[in-house]
């Protein structure tokens, strides 16, 4: 029996001897064929013995020390440590994207501001206004697995985009068209 990996969200998904490969993942869906796919072989201890033997007939080959195993434990450590924040950060936020990237869950790092001078309005014939004008918001988020930056338009910069583009003043009437 070996068991697959998913890259994505690291469920072991077990496979028989003699059945097709899953191409995708049951738990997230993704495609489980490519590069980042790991296969564990499962009760291959003839295997595992081979490489012992290999390692130790290997000439040069220093045994290795505790203190590398050591540091490999702090890096597992700070690893989860990290994940563990990840976490938390997640759980406190009210709306968690997407990665477009890697699809991992996005963390919000903070709001930027855009300004009249860094931002210049398309005006639609059709709209006879901006569709957006500046001041307005943007929520910034980031990836913590890719890193990968993504803008959304703040909460008040959507009542405005709403309102502009359904043709009503704040009053709630309707706008003449221009």
């Amino acid at each position: 029996m070996s068991v697959v990996v998913c890259p994505w969200c690291q469920s072991e998904i077990p496979q028989e001897e003699g059945e097709q490969p899953e191409k995708y993942c049951p738990v997230c869906e993704n495609e489980l064929d490519g590069y980042r796919t790991l296969r564990v072989g499962i009760g291959d201890d003839t295997d595992e013995e081979d490489e012992e033997d290999s390692v130790d007939a290997a000439p040069g080959i220093e045994e290795l020390h505790w203190a590398q195993e050591g540091d490999l434990t702090e890096k597992n450590e700070a690893l989860l440590q990290f994940e563990e924040t990840v976490e938390r950060l997640l759980d406190e936020q009210d709306t968690v994207p997407d990665c477009p990237q890697c699809r991992e869950y996005m963390l919000e790092a903070g709001e930027h501001t855009v300004t009249p001078e860094t931002f210049r309005a398309r005006v639609p014939q059709s709209l006879g206004q901006p569709v957006l004008e500046a001041p307005f918001a943007l929520t910034v988020y980031v990836c913590p697995s890719c890193f990968s930056v993504q803008y959304s338009l703040a909460e008040q910069g959507r009542f405005e985009l709403a309102r502009r583009l359904s043709g009503t003043e704040a009053s709630g009437r309707k706008a003449a068209p221009s």
